[in-house]
């Protein structure tokens, strides 16, 4: 294989039946599973690249705001007003990827996870398009939908989002902990080097720090407590936690980075097990 010829070879489309074999000769299987193995890695890096999303956004938030456009200064209140910055597009682009992945994701599953999903990936995508209140006493013009809504409306309808975003990152995250938890710690042909013990509990971390996060907002909120910066200190917590795990979850490397044809350890590994 060379990144300069195109794949001719052609494998079986998917299809909801499995394959027993009896119909296709040896090269036609080594093709199918083969397949099967490229269209887990691309899922798997996919998941990778949302984490490295959630990690990133933050930092690059902080960092492009501080040095690109506006100099050494301090940190705004929130991640969301970032809008505000020569830092918009990256806030929204980004949002807008999460949440599309999201809502895709699990979309032929009929579960809670489903649920969880499609909530977050639209509310994500709620938290991009409807923009925070503007910072007191700019001079910054009104959107076109803060126009058409109201601004307060619109300021509303973003801290529902962003509400609903964060709290169900956290229980999609916790459910991730449960299912690595009972997850074998056999691989294709070795053991992994973490066990379901330690995956499960890096990940019920990652949702404990999320809702941590959001308690933490709220009792600022409420006793009027380092509000100044609680805001974005909380939403910073919470996306890394999110990116962390999601992160972790997708950098499968013995799949990622395993043999690119499917060997004899790959085959008696059922594919439920390698995702």
């Amino acid at each position: 294989m060379s990144y300069r010829h195109p794949e001719t070879a052609a494998p079986l489309r998917p299809g909801a039946a499995p394959l027993d074999g009896s119909d296709v000769d040896a090269e036609q299987a080594r093709l199918n599973l083969q397949a099967r193995i490229l269209y887990l890695r691309s899922y798997l890096l996919m998941r990778a690249a949302i984490g490295f999303i959630g990690v990133a956004l933050p930092i690059g938030l902080l960092l492009g705001d501080g040095f690109l456009f506006m100099g050494v200064r301090p940190a705004r209140s929130s991640l969301s007003a970032y809008y505000y910055s020569g830092m918009r597009d990256v806030f929204v682009g980004s949002l807008c990827a999460v949440g599309v992945f999201l809502l895709t994701y699990k979309v032929f599953e009929h579960n809670l996870d489903n649920t969880l999903s499609i909530v977050a990936g639209t509310a994500a995508i709620g938290v991009a398009l409807f923009s925070t209140n503007r910072p007191e006493g700019s001079d910054i013009a009104l959107t076109p939908l803060q126009k058409l809504l109201g601004e307060s409306t619109v300021t509303a309808v973003h801290y529902v989002c962003a509400t609903v975003f964060i709290l169900s990152l956290a229980v999609i995250t916790f459910f991730f902990g449960v299912r690595e938890g009972r997850r074998p710690q056999q691989r294709a042909g070795h053991r992994a080097s973490r066990s379901p013990t330690f995956w499960r509990r890096f990940h019920w971390s990652c949702a404990a720090a999320i809702v941590l996060s959001v308690a933490f907002i709220a009792v600022s909120a409420l006793t009027g407590w380092f509000t100044s910066y609680s805001l974005i200190i909380g939403e910073t917590a919470a996306i890394l936690a999110f990116g962390l795990s999601w992160l972790m979850k997708g950098l499968e490397l013995d799949i990622l980075l395993g043999p690119p044809d499917a060997g004899p350890a790959v085959e008696s590994e059922p594919a439920a097990n390698l995702a």
